[in-house]
């Protein structure tokens, strides 16, 4: 074997590209363009319905949350413990402090509220007792494209339930 006469092995591999090969032509650009506008057209309205939802969802767990809060901090603190439902706030007051506060969605609504053991109280209001008991309570929260969750607390267990309407 020569080495003196050997080609250079690469040498066949080098190709020579035109200035047109290179890149992408404008349909092929325009093509991609409006394959993502049809995507994106399809896929924002889907998403915008689960941003509500949840919302919703987040409203429902939030109300269940501060309730099974307030009966534990009732029965830790040895004091009676005080939730109220606003306009897009849930708030737990003991006699020393307010403990937590939640706000809700703009577009969440407390539709339907009901203390079960005093149906005469004023304002939104249940009262947690040191015991672990309860008033009990019926609430129901609605969006504004009227889905509607009923939030009950039973009085004497403080087991917090919810259904679907």
């Amino acid at each position: 074997m020569n080495i003196g006469t050997m080609k250079n092995p690469h040498s066949s591999f080098i190709t020579h590209h035109s200035s047109f090969s290179r890149g992408f032509t404008l349909i092929e650009i325009m093509l991609v363009v409006v394959l993502i506008l049809i995507v994106t057209g399809v896929a924002v309205p889907k998403l915008s319905g689960s941003f509500s939802s949840t919302r919703m969802k987040d409203a429902v767990r939030s109300t269940i949350r501060v309730a099974r809060y307030a009966r534990s901090m009732a029965i830790l603190e040895q004091a009676d413990c005080t939730l109220t439902f606003a306009t897009n706030r849930i708030s737990l007051t003991s006699s020393s402090a307010t403990l937590a506060v939640r706000r809700l969605a703009d577009e969440i609504k407390i539709t339907r509220f009901e203390n079960l053991a005093d149906k005469n109280i004023e304002g939104k209001t249940v009262r947690f007792y040191s015991s672990g008991m309860n008033d009990g309570f019926e609430l129901t929260l609605e969006d504004d494209k009227n889905r509607r969750h009923t939030i009950t607390c039973n009085a004497i267990t403080g087991k917090v339930t919810v259904d679907d309407d």
